[in-house]
């Protein structure tokens, strides 16, 4: 299972993602969690962070620009590494 960690503006929002996603995830932590009702008065503030496994890549964060870009850069280089070989031995 793969870690990953999303971060939620809201408690509202934290709420919705985990109950369409229950069932398909592993909670490691939450940070800044909101509190259960009848716990006390304390409203919530701040952004609430979780850490969860899964293993369905729909619940997976979008990767980034840059982490594809790195990726086809090697790619393009193992590529025109073996062109430099084959042409070497020509």
């Amino acid at each position: 299972m793969t870690v990953f960690k999303k971060q939620f503006a809201t408690a509202d929002a934290y709420e919705d993602w985990l109950s369409d996603a229950s069932g398909r995830i592993n909670v490691l932590a939450i940070t800044n969690a909101p509190h259960v009702f009848g716990t006390g008065d304390r409203t919530h503030s701040g952004p609430v962070t979780i850490t969860y496994q899964t293993n369905d890549r729909s619940l997976a964060p979008p990767r980034s620009l840059a982490s594809k870009i790195i990726q086809i850069a090697i790619v393009g280089a193992l590529f025109f590494a073996a062109f430099l070989l084959l042409v070497s031995k020509l």
